[in-house]
């Protein structure tokens, strides 16, 4: 017993170790602000630097490759999208190593503390999980902040354009003055209008960035008056008061489903719960649920109806505006 829990940290660490090693490789094809303008402007070769690249030749190749397979695949355009969404600063590959890494450990730890291969199957599937359950997370939290911010933002936008001022400077106000995460989206739309995209592609990028009815509602708005014209203030302070409208009901439904929704994760959580104070408590009796058998349908039905109930509670509770 000692020397498989010592095997199996060895293999913790070494899964640890190399996916850092492989990440650093990965960051490290990054090209520098030297490098780039090495193009324009080459520096004179010297026997280091020839012996430097001849060492990280092979790194680099094998790094580019990763990137190359992970790039083709047909989830590296959704998931670039997910990241950005949730403003993760890492880009498809890493995500995809650190999910990769997470299988790992989860599944090498599961099965140092209990020696058991299903707990340590169970393990990888939550560690595969787990990366996504984050950035779905992240992007939720990042959408209800835009949509709260999101009538003070065309209160100023409607200030800005009464004041004279034109539709990229009323932007550029708001990415400003402005809290994140308004004021970040905002600055990417100022920065992509000013690298020479159309303020309608642009907006149109900030749609797919944040998918709030509301902010379609906004762009729609700006773009039919680019096209047929319109007094864009009045537009804009319409709309202004049909949003901030549909946040205060929001507010109140939250509030009172709020009980709804402690009562689903309460009743979620209490078996689970339960289940892993028995185990610590008793861990031979529990295990017997784990063995090959037919009592193995136990903790697999149990599973599957305590997602099932989540899932059904969670869908009563939802109340569209």
């Amino acid at each position: 017993m000692l020397i498989l829990a010592v095997a199996t940290a060895c293999l913790v660490c070494i899964a640890i170790i190399g996916f850092f090693i492989g990440l650093g490789q990965i960051i490290s094809t990054r090209d520098s602000v030297k490098d780039r303008l090495g193009a324009f402007a080459p520096l004179p070769a010297t026997g280091s630097t020839e012996a430097e690249t001849g060492q990280e030749k092979k790194p680099k190749r094998l790094a580019r490759r990763l990137n190359r397979f992970i790039s083709g695949q047909a989830f590296a355009s959704s998931l670039k999208t997910a990241l950005a969404r949730a403003n993760l600063p890492l880009t498809v590959q890493e995500y995809t190593l650190i999910n990769i890494a997470c299988v790992c450990v989860l599944f090498l730890l599961a099965l140092a503390l209990s020696r058991q291969l299903i707990l340590a199957l169970i393990g990888a599937i939550v560690g595969f999980f787990l990366p996504g359950l984050y950035l779905s997370r992240r992007q939720r939290q990042r959408l209800v902040a835009f949509q709260g911010q999101l009538p003070d933002v065309l209160t100023l936008l409607v200030g800005s354009l009464r004041s004279g001022y034109g539709m990229t400077i009323a932007m550029d106000t708001v990415s400003t003055q402005m809290p994140p995460p308004v004021s970040e989206e905002f600055g990417r739309v100022v920065r992509e209008v000013g690298l020479g995209v159309s303020t309608g592609q642009a907006l149109s990028n900030l749609v797919r960035r944040i998918r709030s009815d509301d902010l379609d509602l906004v762009v729609t708005a700006i773009a039919i008056q680019y096209e047929v014209g319109g007094n864009l203030a009045t537009i804009l302070e319409a709309i202004s008061d049909t949003i901030t409208e549909r946040v205060r009901l929001k507010g109140q439904l939250r509030t009172l489903t709020i009980q709804h929704t402690m009562t689903r994760y309460v009743l979620t959580a209490l078996p689970v719960g339960l289940g892993l104070i028995l185990y610590i408590l008793n861990p031979k009796y529990m295990g017997g649920l784990f063995m090959p058998g037919p009592t193995l349908l136990i903790p697999i039905g149990a599973a599957v109806l305590l997602v099932m109930g989540y899932l059904v509670m969670s869908k009563l509770g939802t109340i569209d505006v």
